[in-house]
């Protein structure tokens, strides 16, 4: 269930990428903050995994209201905006693949999927925040995807 998710996490990223090509800095930026932050989340996490849940959790809550403004502000903009041109702009085709938004998929259309992506971690961290030890996960479906 936690590869599915950090498989998900990854399409996001490699989405976002398509759409804006970061040069080399950026990248090793991301790279290097993602080595730290990953160092420091494994021993955080062997320390209390509750508490790691819960928190990505509340980051996860936190990229819904993220989304959520985004797609509000690309619906609201005025015509010749920028953000405007999301609500037609085809999303790139690893997004329209993987979300399944077919050819005429919009980078607005996208952003619902993500948006809906990230309220999903946000609930399967939650829950998992409050597992016991030998407690059966609601959320796993070993036959396949979740449900």
């Amino acid at each position: 269930m936690f590869l599915d998710e950090a498989n998900n996490e990854r399409m996001h990223l490699l989405t976002f990428v398509r759409m804006k090509n970061p040069g080399y800095i950026a990248r090793a930026c991301v790279l290097v903050s993602q080595c730290v932050v990953g160092a420091g989340f494994f021993i955080a996490y062997n320390i209390s995994p509750d508490l790691c849940h819960r928190f990505v959790g509340y980051i996860e809550e936190e990229a819904c209201h993220t989304y959520t403004d985004i797609i509000k502000c690309v619906e609201e903009a005025p015509e010749g905006n920028e953000m405007a041109e999301w609500r037609t702009e085809i999303a790139p085709a690893i997004a329209r693949g993987y979300w399944r938004l077919g050819e005429k998929g919009t980078v607005l259309d996208m952003l619902y999927a993500v948006r809906a992506d990230e309220a999903e971690h946000r609930d399967v961290n939650h829950t998992c925040s409050g597992f016991k030890e030998g407690q059966l996960n609601p959320l796993y479906n070993p036959q396949g995807k979740q449900t």
